[in-house]
């Protein structure tokens, strides 16, 4: 029993296994994994780029900023209020720190930015690529399992056998045709049959004499004597009787052809 158990387990181990290991499913998945990290870099390649915007609209207002505080110490200069300008300067230089430091990451985040691009336009070739060989493969797969089918159907199929079949239904088609010509020949050979051939034969000299009867030949007749045909009814009859009727018959045919 346990045996039988363990037999099963592994026959649906292997069964599993060879599904798993189909390559139609193999291919599939591996392109499915593919359109996966696609849609990822995909997703980088766009949130890079909001970051670059993102950087590229603080940039500028911080540059705003910058002037707008330059212009303001100028104002206070104007005024001679040195304090004042000199915070507004001081204002003028944090915004201007900004910029330089925004000009730096704008400029690393379009370098990356660049860079996830071109993976992305790689990574897009590859899928178009990768969906071309699958479709491929699994058409290459398919007439690879058919033709296996084929030639396992061919290798179970014995012509010889079928030949052999085919010669003995010949033959047993040869004897029925036999049967029914030897049949045919039989029927042909009844009494209607006879009398048919008999009744032929009289039209034929019937119209031979008229002929001859026209151009004043003389009429012979050729036609058989038909033989005699005793027609018995079916009536039950004792052996003895029967004997005795055929012996009378007979009796009296010698006494027709002695007179």
């Amino acid at each position: 029993m346990f045996s039988r158990f363990f037999t099963l387990v592994r026959a649906f181990f292997n069964s599993l296994m060879g599904k798993i290991e189909d390559p139609e499913m193999m291919l599939e998945q591996t392109y499915q994994d593919l359109q996966s990290n696609l849609i990822q870099v995909r997703q980088a390649v766009a949130q890079a780029i909001a970051t670059e915007k993102q950087l590229e609209q603080q940039l500028e207002k911080n540059k705003d900023q910058a002037v707008t505080w330059q212009n303001r110490a100028s104002m206070a200069v104007q005024q001679n209020n040195d304090d004042l300008a000199r915070q507004a300067l001081q204002r003028k230089q944090q915004y201007a720190q900004a910029v330089t430091e925004l000009e730096t990451q704008l400029k690393a985040q379009k370098q990356a930015t660049a860079t996830l691009r071109g993976r992305l336009t790689d990574l897009e070739t590859q899928v178009q690529k990768a969906y071309t060989k699958k479709q491929v493969l699994i058409a290459r797969d398919k007439a690879a399992k058919a033709t296996s089918k084929a030639n396992e159907i061919l290798s179970q199929t014995t012509a010889d056998g079928a030949m052999s079949v085919m010669e003995k239904m010949e033959t047993k088609v040869s004897e029925r045709e036999a049967k029914a010509a030897a049949l045919h020949e039989m029927a042909s050979g009844t009494l209607e049959g006879q009398f048919k051939t008999f009744e032929g034969q009289a039209d034929v000299e019937a119209e031979l004499n008229a002929l001859k009867g026209q151009f004043g030949k003389p009429v012979e007749s050729k036609i058989d004597t038909p033989t005699k045909i005793v027609i018995e009814e079916k009536e039950p009859v004792l052996l003895e009787d029967k004997q005795q009727k055929e012996e009378v018959l007979d009796a009296e045919e010698i006494r027709k052809e002695n007179g």
